[in-house]
C-alpha cells in the first residue's frame, strides 16, 4: 500500500505537468467533472465556448487516467470508479448521433437539453437540434 501523500504529491505533479492549474487533487479534478455533468443534465445554462472550456476537464482526466506513473498507485482505483460513474451519467444524456465524428465520446455527441443560447450555438455549429431549458 502506498502513501497517500506521496500519491496526491504525485497526482498534482502529473495535473500541472499536464497543463492543469486549479486542478491538482482527485477531488478537484473529480468534483469538476461531476459539476459540469450536473449542469448538463439540467441543461448547460451558458455558451459553446464555456461549454468547450469546461469540457476539457474530461480531457484532463484521460491523461490522468493514461499516466503510467499514476496507475501504480492503488487510490487510482478510486478515481477510475468515480470517472466511470459520472461517465456513464454523461453518455445518458448525449444525442444518438456524432457531431464531431473522430473526437473522443465526448467530444463527438452533445447533450440532449441546453440553455437557449447553446442550443443556438449547437443548431449553428453542428446542425442539430437539442431540448431547450429554461
Amino acid at each position: 500500500m502506498t502513501d497517500t501523500r506521496e500519491f496526491l504529491g504525485r497526482f498534482r505533479e502529473t495535473a500541472r505537468s499536464l497543463g492543469s492549474q486549479r486542478l491538482l487533487t482527485p477531488t478537484d479534478v473529480i468534483g469538476s467533472w461531476r459539476g459540469f455533468v450536473e449542469e448538463c443534465e439540467e441543461g448547460y445554462a451558458d455558451n459553446i465556448y464555456e461549454f468547450a472550456n469546461d469540457l476539457a476537464v474530461r480531457d484532463l482526466i484521460r491523461k490522468i487516467l493514461d499516466s503510467e506513473e499514476l496507475r501504480t498507485y492503488s487510490q487510482m482505483g478510486w478515481v477510475r470508479d468515480e470517472v466511470a460513474e459520472i461517465d456513464g451519467r454523461y453518455r445518458a444524456i448525449l444525442l444518438d448521433d456524432e457531431v464531431r465524428p473522430g473526437r473522443p465520446w465526448w467530444e463527438a455527441r452533445v447533450p440532449r437539453l441546453a440553455g437557449e443560447e447553446l442550443a443556438g450555438d449547437f443548431a449553428s455549429s453542428y446542425g442539430v437540434s437539442v431540448t431547450v431549458v429554461s
